[in-house]
């Protein structure tokens, strides 16, 4: 995986072939903007946030991350409502014109950071599920290195360091235990994810670590994107089309990164463009069907 360390230290310098420092300052700024692009266009930044409902209010605050909102629901009795949302704020403001208040949500309403709801529920607790795609954070931590002080066991997923090393900002970051020519520190030199940081020498992983038990291995954690592993170069192969065409005029270099980002989106496209291997989507605004109407067995 490439982390920040990756492009800043090595990877920018390696396209560019200049390692003036405002030209590699302006090459991570890209690569970022590059990650930003890219991941709005796909599902990897997607999100849930909940919140209950409260009598009479009808405006609730988003979350502080959220770039977009894709749909809202409203969890009544078990059943998952879903209010379709207001096109305009004239068809809002109609609908406002009388006020009263119900529990079953019929439309949504996006102003000012927050969501409206109508009617106005009329009950507290009922639970509100907004799904919604983040704002993409900039890469900016540079890596970690834990010198043979990490210890974890196979199949577990508690992370122990003797001494202080572990931060919060590693929350949701990425850990891997390096090959080693000693069995008791050599680990599987896979990436895994961090769910949380119990303390300076505690952490948790969100899957279990499937590699050899180690007692005193090495290990990096590095901060990395929330693009798919393979795909990771895109960013710099952008930076390079930029860079060539702009600040380093070069038609032939950036032609050639300009294939290379346009060849890569496209797999990266066709790879990720729908979020399950269906070859056939059907529309989500279906009515509901009446399964009496269907027969279930062969008598």
């Amino acid at each position: 995986m490439k982390t920040y360390s990756s492009y800043f230290s090595s990877d920018i310098q390696r396209i560019i072939g200049n390692s003036a420092t405002d030209n590699i300052a302006w090459g991570m700024e890209v690569v970022n903007d590059s990650i930003r692009y890219l991941v709005s266009k796909y599902y990897f930044n997607e999100r849930s946030y909940t919140t209950t409902t409260v009598s009479g209010t009808q405006f609730y605050n988003l979350p502080p991350q959220v770039k977009k909102l894709i749909n809202l629901t409203v969890t009544i009795g078990g059943v998952i409502w879903q209010p379709k949302e207001c096109p305009s704020r004239q068809f809002w403001d109609s609908l406002n014109v009388v006020q009263f208040n119900q529990d079953f949500p019929a439309y949504f309403y996006v102003f000012n950071n927050q969501v409206g709801i109508f009617p106005k529920p009329s009950s507290n607790g009922n639970t509100i599920t907004m799904n919604y795609k983040i704002r993409s954070v900039d890469l900016s931590m540079a890596d970690v290195t834990c010198s043979a002080n990490i210890a974890i066991t196979t199949n577990t997923s508690t992370v122990t360091a003797t001494g202080a090393t572990f931060l919060k900002w590693m929350e949701g970051q990425w850990i891997r235990v390096a090959h080693s020519s000693t069995d008791s520190a050599n680990g599987d030199n896979q990436w895994y994810q961090i769910d949380a940081v119990s303390s300076s020498t505690v952490l948790t992983l969100k899957n279990p670590y499937t590699g050899a038990t180690v007692a005193a291995a090495t290990a990096t954690i590095g901060e990395v994107s929330l693009l798919p592993e393979d795909y990771e170069d895109l960013p710099l192969y952008r930076m390079g089309m930029i860079y060539y065409t702009t600040r380093s005029l070069d038609h032939k270099k950036g032609d050639m990164y300009k294939e290379l980002y346009q060849d890569g989106e496209a797999r990266l496209d066709a790879e990720f463009g729908s979020k399950s291997t269906s070859v056939v989507l059907q529309d989500v605004d279906m009515p509901l069907l009446n399964p009496n109407l269907y027969q279930t067995h062969v008598s």
